[in-house]
């Protein structure tokens, strides 16, 4: 019997294959890449809507107030103290209204994926959930943070600016998601906002040497509405 002989494949047959390989690799990777940012962008924003709930429960069970965003027995507690250290966040305070620890860690937190990713806006601290003239564009808490739950660090927030061409300091992206941040409001709702949008980005030129924000928008300090505090009207 003659035998057959089998027939292989080219070197550049073989160069081609491999280059159309590349280039649809070149394609989808990003695709891929840019949808699981997106997955882990709507798990934040899960994360804060529970979140917000639990800011709800215990609203209603405190006569429509908001928990403070910390409080400590000693008068200088240092960042990493937690309930052992005799400091109680808003994130301790509202664990039995979460049950679940986890819904404070956003998977997109890059300085630790144990890190409470959300802190509290300060001008909500304490503050009667009735006397906001606009809760549906006061934020309660967005991302921020890199201690563990429960930490005194990074338990509040205040004017920390989104964007908007502030400069006196670094402006801290690692908690974006696809160029912007989410943010939970005292209505209950969430939202993601992208850079040079939402409810921080605006940017007083006048502040004093450009870096503390007056009161108003792109700060989140000061209880109380216009002349008096930073809560939007």
């Amino acid at each position: 019997m003659t035998p057959t002989k089998r027939a292989g494949f080219t070197l550049i047959e073989l160069l081609v294959v491999i280059a159309i390989i590349a280039i649809l690799a070149a394609i989808l990777f990003p695709v891929f890449a840019r949808a699981r940012a997106k997955a882990r962008q709507a798990q934040c924003l899960s994360n804060q809507k529970q979140i917000g709930l639990a800011f709800a429960m215990y609203a209603a069970d405190h006569d429509s107030f908001f928990p403070f965003w910390g409080w400590a027995t000693s008068a200088d507690p240092d960042p990493l103290d937690d309930v052992d250290d005799g400091v109680y966040t808003w994130d301790t305070v509202l664990l039995p209204y979460m049950k679940n620890q986890q819904i404070l860690i956003c998977p997109d937190n890059s300085y630790s994926r144990s890190a409470r990713s959300y802190a509290m806006a300060r001008y909500v601290s304490g503050q009667m959930l009735d006397a906001m003239p606009n809760p549906t564009a006061t934020v309660v808490i967005f991302d921020k943070g890199s201690q563990l739950p429960g930490a005194w660090g990074d338990a509040a927030g205040e004017n920390f600016f989104q964007t908007h061409g502030y400069t006196a300091e670094a402006l801290d992206t690692i908690l974006w998601h696809n160029n912007g941040k989410n943010f939970l409001f005292c209505d209950g709702h969430a939202k993601w906002a992208s850079d040079g949008q939402g409810p921080f980005a605006a940017y007083n030129p006048t502040s004093p040497d450009g870096t503390y924000e007056v009161n108003g928008p792109g700060h989140c300090e000061n209880p109380g509405g216009p002349g008096v505090g930073d809560w939007p009207e």
